[in-house]
């Protein structure tokens, strides 16, 4: 095992200053409704993630959590009076807001900001076929900032709308967020058609896809589980636009953070030692522009 895969950069990362911050989402009385929230909502800060990592973590990107939706650069400043590690960050944005523009505009000032994420999910339809929308994303490609997408790969219409959106902004660059979380059963017609889509939008050079997330379909996913949605992936969109990353602390319902990397360097077991660094760094630093 060479040393590039001793130690990692973790592209998906959130961080919780609940003194701080609003985070409407972690509140018990606020969805989403579930019944292990108290687990993960608790002020979670850059020692926290060293610690858990055992030393091995050397940069990290952290992604919107919540702090402050309507002021988001609150929560970039907040990173920047706490942070020492190298890291970038996922700004939130609301795409359908008024002050999308301004926003924007605000935010790409911030040395440490490379892109922004709006939660498409449920939405997902309506927000790729709004025109407001489009203009945001625009927008943001114009200013030189990276969208993170989260939503049904399994979707063929939502995929649709942003290969479209892709095509019309080819400087539009999109980080998929959790394209792990895969239809359940591998030979249903879903996984045929999250295959298919993942191609397509693999085929653009303008996406890249994290794997990650597999706490968010199921707590007590299993790696007999995890490595052929891994297989899958490489087969399909090629090592070169992929990359592991955690979702910490939500990660931990399923066991710890250093475990779950170690997890990783198994699957990887039949790659050579430039794919694995590839997906344990190298990528997620070329991706975000980490120093």
């Amino acid at each position: 095992m060479s040393t590039a895969t001793h130690s990692w950069i973790d592209p998906h990362v959130h961080l919780f200053a609940l003194q701080e911050g609003d985070y409407h989402w972690l509140k018990p009385n606020n969805p989403p409704f579930w019944p292990d929230k108290d687990v993960i909502a608790k002020s979670t800060y850059e020692h926290h993630l060293r610690r858990a990592s055992k030393g091995k973590l050397t940069g990290f990107v952290h992604i919107e959590a919540g702090f402050d939706n309507e002021r988001p650069w609150r929560e970039i400043d907040f990173l920047m009076r706490h942070c020492s590690l190298p890291f970038r960050s996922i700004a939130s944005i609301d795409l359908t807001s008024m002050r999308a523009g301004s926003h924007i505009d605000t935010l790409k000032n911030y040395g440490s900001v490379c892109g922004l994420r709006h939660i498409l999910d449920e939405n997902v339809h309506a927000l790729l076929t709004s025109p407001k929308v489009k203009w945001g994303l625009g927008h943001m490609a114009a200013q030189g900032l990276s969208f993170e997408a989260q939503f049904n790969l399994a979707d063929r219409s939502a995929v649709k709308a942003l290969l479209a959106i892709l095509e019309t902004y080819p400087r539009l660059r999109v980080a998929i967020n959790h394209s792990a979380v895969a239809p359940v059963e591998l030979n249903s017609l879903a996984f045929k058609h999250w295959q298919q889509n993942i191609h397509h939008l693999s085929e653009t050079k303008q996406v890249a896809f994290k794997f990650s997330g597999l706490e968010m379909q199921n707590r007590n996913w299993q790696w007999q589980r995890a490595q052929p949605l891994f297989n899958s992936l490489v087969n399909t969109v090629g090592v070169a636009q992929l990359m592991f990353a955690s979702n910490y602390p939500l990660c931990q319902w399923r066991m710890p953070y250093e475990a779950l990397w170690q997890g990783f360097l198994n699957m990887t077991a039949p790659l050579c030692e430039h794919q694995k660094a590839a997906l344990f760094s190298l990528n997620a630093k070329q991706w975000y522009g980490l120093a």
